[in-house]
């Protein structure tokens, strides 16, 4: 039975001084990848890196994203055990794992831009927090989403443990 009371909104439930705010590293397309990595050592935990370009959130850098490129880019111990070993040097094909549209688009990447992820789920502040909790929970599960204002610039971001939290404390409202 309904009571009449509106459901919770994203702006809402980032208004409540109980709901911790994770401040995420925001980086331009341009910054080259070695620039993106100094910055990313440098936070506390794990977190994803939002790439904006004109004041607009247009894509996301994951730490898996990132190990994967250094892995497929640089000779060191990153990506050892993909080589070959000295005595199959002469054998090809054996240890090919990504099509050449892959190997050349990560050998060329320079940039945030060039790594990044374009297909970015987010949510609106004016989003019922229910439709933000499935936009977390639908297909791979992701901790964090950005809440995005309509010009696409950067409201807040949703922490999955928060929305747990709550969902636990607080009776449906529906």
């Amino acid at each position: 039975m309904k009571t009449g009371k509106s459901a919770i909104t994203v702006k809402d439930f980032l208004g409540d001084p109980a709901t911790s705010v994770d401040p995420l590293l925001i980086v331009s397309t341009d910054m080259p990848i070695e620039e993106l990595v100094r910055q990313m050592t440098s936070l506390d935990e794990d977190r994803i890196i939002l790439v904006e370009e004109a004041g607009a959130i247009v894509g996301l850098i994951s730490l898996g994203d990132l190990a994967r490129h250094l892995k497929n880019t640089r000779s060191s111990d990153l990506h050892l055990h993909s080589l070959p070993l000295p005595h199959f040097r002469g054998y090809r094909g054996r240890n090919v794992r990504h099509s050449g549209r892959d190997i050349l688009h990560t050998v060329t990447a320079e940039t945030a831009g060039d790594i990044m992820r374009t297909q970015l789920r987010f949510c609106r502040p004016e989003d019922p927090l229910s439709v933000a909790t499935h936009t977390m929970l639908d297909g791979e599960v992701i901790k964090l989403l950005p809440v995005l204002n309509q010009d696409g610039s950067l409201a807040g971001t949703l922490h999955l443990l928060d929305l747990m939290e709550y969902l636990l404390t607080h009776p449906s409202q529906d």
